[in-house]
């Protein structure tokens, strides 16, 4: 697997946590569906399934269109990482970093150094545009 994907389905553990932990306080916002699709995806994920993205991608946009109240919850990394539809949910400053973020780990993967994305993203957030990891 991936550092990537991994980092991508440690993000959605993260979200299945807050979720999970938050459903009893929240009313029946957050219902048992809703944490078993989020399962689903992430075990797709780990399988390797050709489906993966696009159930991902269609959770993510159900949770958006839908239940709204929900959106903290959600890392924003994963909206650019299903992509598609979920593209809609950025900010074109967020898709600005995050094109960024792509370009720089395709450079420090061609010249086969390690890239640590998260400390590339807090960099250019807080206006260092010259990282080279």
């Amino acid at each position: 697997m991936s550092e990537r994907l991994n980092d991508h389905i440690q993000l959605l553990y993260r979200v299945q946590e807050r979720l999970t932990n938050a459903q009893p306080q929240a009313g029946g916002l957050i219902s048992d569906e809703i944490l078993h699709q989020l399962a689903q995806v992430i075990d797709l994920l780990q399988e390797h399934s050709d489906s993966a993205y696009a159930r991902g991608g269609d959770w993510l946009v159900h949770i958006f269109t839908h239940v709204p109240q929900l959106t903290p919850a959600i890392d924003r990394d994963l909206l650019w990482f299903f992509g598609g539809e979920c593209l809609h949910f950025l900010t074109d400053e967020e898709i600005s970093l995050f094109q960024q973020l792509d370009e720089l780990e395709e450079e420090n993967r061609q010249r086969g150094a390690v890239f640590d994305r998260q400390v590339a993203k807090q960099l250019l957030q807080a206006g260092g545009s010259g990282f080279n990891a």
